[in-house]
């Protein structure tokens, strides 16, 4: 067996610029910065200011960040970013704390719990669609988003004060996202050492959102004093679950996870259907073959839980919208000790990038990969493509707890969407992804047809 080498034999990434680095070309065009890197090799040096750092594209050593040799590391810089907002959440938590969050907050995301939100999933669907008149101009992006909003507070949360709150959140979310992601490419501090219009957005931002979980978290403890009756939602697991040490969260904890699951509800699901929604309206043989699904199943009537197994199509044009535009597209892990990847010794301090949108894109692994193909998820097809190949929602002990709820909104969502109109683009025009929290299609304006049935 070879012996692991030292890092500075891991290949350099060109383009170093004195004291930046690479920070300015990752800042300004973060998803070409990344394929780039990709094109480099699996394994590049990068340095952001003068702090060398690695970029990860090969599927194998992902997995090995991931699963194999996920102790060797912990989160990384992007998420040291989103503490102010996210606190010390399941998205952010480390080690026995997180394990203990995890094990607490399972329950709720059981897919038969999951199963009891589709109604919420649909109906909140139907009162957007309904709205529509044939042949209107809608911005997908922008409505998915606040259905998604609507949809995490209504079915996660049951708050009575849903309009007020799906309107704060729709203001304040991508103000605070923007932050994160700039702090994430800046030296920290440095945008919040001299006040400015954009750092009092970002934190007033976030004041704003932690005050209505506060709300939200005051309305359930004054139902543990028998004011109101209390919904079956996740607050409400959140607040009478206990661990093995018969141990409650505190309220603190209960506002860190409340704001973790927001922000993960509204903005990756919002993608996934808006680039799928996209690359329907480019492939209108696809969008056929999926209504005709839509119609033997469901016919009709409402969606409903029970359909989404029989849904086999419209799952494998997600999945590969989820392979084309990983709404997730690019993270970050610290290497607590040093670590061999791929032959080379990673040293302990070390920030180790890694492209999820690179290794959709390999094609060592995907035949033709920058093509639309539903039918590669075929299980005779899908069975060549190695596990850690597919990764839309992470891998491992840290692989994201609301995949499954994902999966049944977005199918639901799509599946009511497409009983009742079908989608068209307004130009010819490729549409070029915007690398923001999630990697997002900007405001995708379609057209919107009524189907005749």
């Amino acid at each position: 067996m070879a012996l692991a080498t030292a890092a500075p034999s891991v290949p350099p990434m060109p383009g170093r610029i004195p004291l930046a680095g690479h920070a300015v070309q990752m800042f300004r065009n973060p998803l070409r910065f990344f394929q780039s890197v990709s094109e480099q090799g699996g394994l590049v040096r990068i340095w952001l200011g003068t702090k060398q750092a690695y970029v990860v594209s090969d599927h194998d050593m992902l997995y090995d960040i991931l699963v194999r040799k996920a102790k060797s590391f912990e989160k990384g810089m992007q998420f040291d970013q989103a503490r102010p907002l996210l606190g010390n959440g399941i998205l952010l938590s480390e080690g026995d704390f997180h394990r203990r969050q995890r094990l607490l907050m399972q329950p709720a995301f059981h897919h038969e719990k999951i199963a009891t939100y589709v109604d919420v999933m649909r109906e909140s669907a139907t009162d957007v669609f309904d709205t529509w008149r044939d042949g209107q101009r809608v911005g997908m992006y922008n409505m998915f988003y606040e259905l998604a909003v609507r949809i995490v507070i209504k079915a996660l949360f049951s708050t009575d004060m849903v309009e007020q709150d799906v309107a704060e959140v729709y203001k304040s979310m991508p103000i605070v996202i923007s932050g994160v992601e700039k702090r994430a490419a800046i030296p920290p501090g440095l945008l919040d050492r001299i006040p400015n219009k954009s750092s009092r957005e970002f934190h007033s931002a976030i004041g704003r959102l932690y005050s209505m979980g506060r709300r939200i978290i005051a309305d359930h403890r004054a139902k543990d004093k028998g004011i109101g009756e209390r919904p079956d939602d996740l607050m409400n697991l959140l607040f009478t679950a206990r661990d093995e040490g018969n141990k409650s969260m505190t309220d603190k904890q209960i506002q860190d996870e409340f704001m973790t699951l927001l922000t993960a509800g509204s903005e990756t699901t919002p993608s996934a259907m808006s680039w799928t929604c996209m690359l329907l309206g480019r492939h209108p043989e696809v969008q056929r073959r999926m209504q005709e699904e839509v119609d033997e199943v469901v016919g009709d009537r409402p969606v409903e839980a029970g359909d989404l197994r029989a849904l086999d199509y419209t799952r494998r044009v997600i999945q590969e919208a989820l392979r084309l535009y990983p709404p997730v597209w690019a993270l970050g892990r610290k290497c607590v000790k040093s670590t061999e990847l791929g032959g080379h010794l990673i040293p302990a301090g070390t920030e180790v990038l890694y492209s999820i949108y690179a290794v959709h894109h390999d094609p060592k692994v995907y035949d033709n990969p920058e093509a639309f193909d539903p039918d590669r998820w075929l299980p005779e097809r899908a069975k060549e493509v190695p596990r850690s190949a597919f990764m839309p929602f992470g891998a491992g002990v840290r692989n994201c707890i609301g995949e499954s709820f994902s999966w049944f909104e977005t199918q639901t969502v799509l599946a009511t969407l497409l009983q009742r109109w079908s989608v068209q683009p307004i130009t010819g025009e490729p549409v070029k992804p915007i690398a923001m929290g999630a990697l997002v299609p900007g405001e995708l304006p379609m057209k919107v047809v009524r189907r005749d049935r």
